[in-house]
């Protein structure tokens, strides 16, 4: 069994990401809450690619080939979500944050 994974992200607008272990999992389950105070817009979005390599020699996340996980920009709390398929990262794409905390959680199942 897979641990959770939990990532908060306090600034007002930008990407935060988790890094998740796609060696051994079969699935990723995610969800993004923000706080019942302040306003806040975003994005999920998750990548196949390692994010501590890259054909460009960084670890910088931008090097990676990001897909949306979500259609459209949320402006409330996510509903548990499954991508059937192991995932290198996920990430919260913020457009907009105001006196809000988003917190993102993941768990990954693994095994054969």
């Amino acid at each position: 069994m897979s641990a959770g994974r939990q990532l908060t992200y306090l600034s007002s607008v930008g990407v935060a990401v988790q890094n998740l272990d796609y060696m051994g999992a079969k699935y990723t389950c995610f969800a993004v809450t923000g706080s019942s105070s302040g306003t806040f817009a975003y994005q999920i979005e998750g990548t196949l690619d390692d994010i501590s390599l890259s054909s460009a020699g960084t670890s910088s996340a931008a090097a990676q080939f990001w897909f949306a996980l979500s259609s459209g920009v949320h402006t409330t709390n996510s509903s548990l979500n499954l991508f059937q398929g192991p995932l290198a990262a996920v990430r919260v794409n913020s457009s907009a944050q105001s006196s809000a905390v988003l917190t993102l959680r993941s768990l990954q199942g693994i095994g054969w």
